[in-house]
């Protein structure tokens, strides 16, 4: 059984205007998926419709019994000067999902989100403080206080540096092995070559998959932006 997956759907806001049609698609556990599109693709759009909060306008969409969504957006979507510290950002991954039985257990978890990221030593600091990559790593431990089963990443390694982009893609490498489905939304795929086990191209309103190697490659470059 899929964790998650589309059947002839058709995505948008308006009827009658998809922004991508006849969407086929299915995501295992231990996928890791590159996400490609150009901007304005479609995207977001797409990235929506998996999450549930945008209603498809036709077909289905069936979740396994597992599914627990981790999501992380990209960092223009966060003040960073709003005065909290980074453990108060990891628990915000916990806020209305009922997981959490006690302030311990919480504490708990958010300690161990923030080690898998090796950022406990920064739980105090506030969030303003940080690098770019540290940022994004704060961003994804509050995806992985979830224990999500699919994590779905926006351009998570966009405007981080070399160092932060390999610490970054080696933790989502990691829980891809432990059974993790992963989906790494990008427009920058040459960096996802050696990590990703699928790939697909989101272009003018399709979604097509296509080998790793092909899409991570100069073709594959010519092929998103052309």
């Amino acid at each position: 059984m899929s964790r998650l997956a589309l059947q002839q759907a058709d995505l948008g806001y308006h009827p009658g205007q998809a922004v991508l049609g006849q969407v086929d698609l299915a995501m295992h556990a231990g996928d890791f998926i590159l996400l490609a599109g150009a901007n304005g693709a479609g995207k977001s759009t797409l990235v929506r419709s998996l999450l549930g909060t945008l209603p498809l306008l036709r077909g289905t969409r069936s979740c396994g019994p597992d599914l627990r969504f981790g999501y992380v957006p990209q960092q223009l979507a966060l003040d960073r000067h709003f005065p909290v510290s980074v453990a108060d950002v990891v628990r915000m991954g916990l806020w209305g999902k009922g997981q959490a039985a006690s302030k311990g257990e919480s504490a708990s978890r958010v300690q161990e989100a923030l080690a898998m990221v090796s950022m406990d030593h920064r739980k105090e600091d506030l969030l303003g403080s940080l690098s770019g990559g540290q940022r994004q790593r704060v961003l994804l431990a509050r995806s992985l206080v979830m224990q999500p089963s699919l994590m779905l990443l926006d351009e998570p390694v966009s405007g981080v540096d070399a160092k932060a982009t390999e610490i970054i893609l080696g933790i989502l490498r990691q829980q891809a092995a432990a059974g993790t489905t992963v989906v790494l939304v990008s427009h920058q795929p040459l960096a996802l070559r050696e990590v990703a086990n699928r790939a697909l191209l989101v272009k003018e309103g399709k979604v097509e998959e296509m080998p790793v190697a092909t899409l991570c490659s100069a073709e594959g470059l010519e092929l998103l932006w052309a």
